[in-house]
C-alpha cells in the first residue's frame, strides 16, 4: 500500500480518495512488525525488513544464503485497495512496507503455524536449492518481473 500511496503522488496512477487515505497512512506511519521478530528469535533461519520491495529484499537472504526461492503472487497478503488497483505487482517490488519477510526449516513449521495463530503472518512461497526467485501467477506460471525494487545506488 505504500507503493500505491507514492505512485499516486508521482502522477504514475490515480486513486480514489478513500483509497489513496489508507495508502498514505501507511506511507507515513509503518508499523514495524516487532513483535513478530521477536517471536521469531530461535526459529527462523533469516529475516529482514521488506522496505526496498519484497524481491530486493529476499534477494539479499537468497544470496547470503546461496539459494533460490519461489513465491506464488496470489498467496501474498494483499490489501484490498492492492488487489482493486490492478498494481499487484507493486507489492513484489515496492518498497516501504516494513513487513518482515522471513525463513525458517521444515522442522520448525508447527512453531510457525502456532505464532501464525496469535501474529498475523503468510506463507507465500518456499526455499528450494537452485539459485535466484521465480515468481509464479495465479495459475502457477512463472511470471518476468521487471524491477525487484528499490536500488539505493541509483
Amino acid at each position: 500500500m505504500p507503493r500505491l500511496a507514492l505512485a499516486h503522488l508521482q502522477g504514475r496512477i490515480v486513486l480514489p480518495e478513500a483509497d489513496l487515505a489508507a495508502c498514505t497512512q501507511r506511507l507515513h506511519r509503518p508499523e514495524p512488525r516487532v513483535e513478530l521478530g521477536l517471536a521469531l528469535r530461535g526459529i527462523a533461519n533469516s529475516a529482514i525488513d521488506v522496505s526496498d520491495g519484497l524481491l530486493a529484499d529476499l534477494g539479499h537472504i537468497l544470496e547470503c544464503s546461496n539459494v533460490g526461492a519461489e513465491i506464488m503472487l496470489d498467496a501474498l497478503p494483499l490489501s484490498q485497495v492492492m488487489r482493486a488497483s490492478a498494481q499487484q505487482r507493486l507489492a513484489l517490488a515496492g518498497g516501504d512496507d516494513y513487513e518482515l519477510c522471513f525463513t525458517a526449516p521444515q522442522s520448525s513449521r508447527a512453531e510457525v503455524q502456532a505464532l501464525s495463530g496469535r501474529l498475523p503472518l503468510t506463507r507465500i512461497g518456499k526455499i528450494v536449492a537452485e539459485r535466484g526467485c521465480i515468481v509464479h501467477d495465479m495459475q502457477g506460471h512463472p511470471i518476468n518481473i521487471e524491477t525487484e525494487g528499490y536500488d539505493h545506488f541509483r
